[in-house]
């Protein structure tokens, strides 16, 4: 009988121990549902695996201690992840993400970032070596990556864009924001194979950088030199796909570059290598690789009704814009702008 008991107690146990088994696989599985709902897992799974997920969680006010994240917004809207056909764009918590082949024919984002009519709206740049802004008015900032290694017909780098449903234009914001694009086009460019030149850090500017109302005298920024106002506004002069001179009463000047010069123009407004009209005199330069061609455009400043073809620009102003464009045309390693056209009738 001992041995009976014996023989049929190994059953029990062995039923004992599967019961307890599939109680813990439940445990686990259960606690793995759970940790997928927390805001840092979540993060981790939109924009094809391509979020930094702590600074994309601090622009939200959230870490990865942070519980379940039933207020962390959370879509993708689009995942394509091959060098030429790179679009990924995305929703995590307080921030509209976008990933992109920097080489491809698309508007996207970028036709939202105009700069002309708002006056608040200024892009400054991020130094520290990057090529990027930030605007505080649409809470912000994008970067532009050259992928050196790609082929041709993989495209010409990578563009991020980053943009805040909600945001206050505080320093803590800027830098918040700020890293987490600069740190989104590191990751996207670890997991594309992209060899791009990254910046640095320890030198950026923006977080507490901003646009400034000086003399024209003083400034020495992106209005260093003009001469046709007494008064400017200007941002420390760098490497962006977007700067900006206003001068005070008269004109504002705009330079765009690579994505940013495609996106932002009717192509066949400024086809022309150098050209006027009632609303807009540019001229343009060739900068050869991820930047390609560069615009650089002079309108009239919000709240001044004025066409230039019946009041063009005087020689003081025409002087301002060509120098301008020369001066942003060598920080970005790009050919003598062309010069100015004559004003023509629309």
């Amino acid at each position: 009988m001992e041995g009976s008991d014996e023989v049929s107690g190994k059953p029990r146990r062995l039923r004992r121990y599967l019961v307890i088994g599939a109680v813990v696989l439940l445990v686990a599985a259960g606690g793995y549902g759970f940790w997928l709902q927390y805001p840092a897992a979540m993060a981790g799974r939109v924009c094809a695996g391509m979020l930094p997920v702590d600074p994309v969680l601090d622009l939200s006010g959230k870490s990865r201690l942070s519980l379940l994240g039933s207020d962390f917004a959370l879509e993708r809207r689009g995942e394509k992840t091959e060098h030429d056909t790179l679009s990924v764009h995305c929703l995590a918590g307080n921030a509209d993400v976008h990933i992109e082949n920097a080489g491809d024919e698309y508007s996207g984002d970028l036709a939202f970032y105009n700069f002309h009519g708002e006056a608040d709206s200024f892009p400054v740049p991020l130094g520290g070596g990057w090529s990027g802004f930030i605007s505080d008015r649409d809470g912000a900032a994008s970067v532009l990556l050259e992928c050196t290694n790609w082929r041709p017909n993989d495209g010409a780098g990578i563009l991020v864009t980053i943009s805040l449903w909600e945001h206050e234009p505080t320093p803590d914001t800027r830098r918040k924001l700020v890293r987490a694009v600069t740190e989104t086009a590191r990751s996207a460019a670890e997991q594309t194979g992209c060899a791009g030149r990254f910046g640095d850090e320890g030198e950026l500017a923006s977080p507490g950088g901003a646009d400034r109302i000086t003399s024209a005298a003083e400034a020495s920024g992106t209005c260093a030199g003009m001469t046709s106002t007494p008064t400017v506004r200007e941002t420390d002069a760098g490497t962006s796909p977007v700067e900006e001179c206003v001068l005070v009463g008269g004109l504002e000047l705009i330079a765009m570059y690579g994505p940013y010069e495609g996106a932002h123009t009717d192509p066949h407004r400024f086809e022309d290598p150098s050209g006027a009209n009632a609303y807009f005199i540019w001229t343009t330069a060739e900068c050869g690789g991820l930047l390609d061609r560069a615009l650089y455009r002079a309108v009239p400043v919000d709240g001044i009704d004025r066409e230039f073809t019946t009041e063009p620009l005087n020689e003081q102003e025409r002087a301002d814009l060509q120098h301008f464009a020369e001066q942003s045309a060598s920080r970005h390693g790009c050919t003598p702008p062309v010069p100015l056209s004559a004003p023509q009738s629309s």
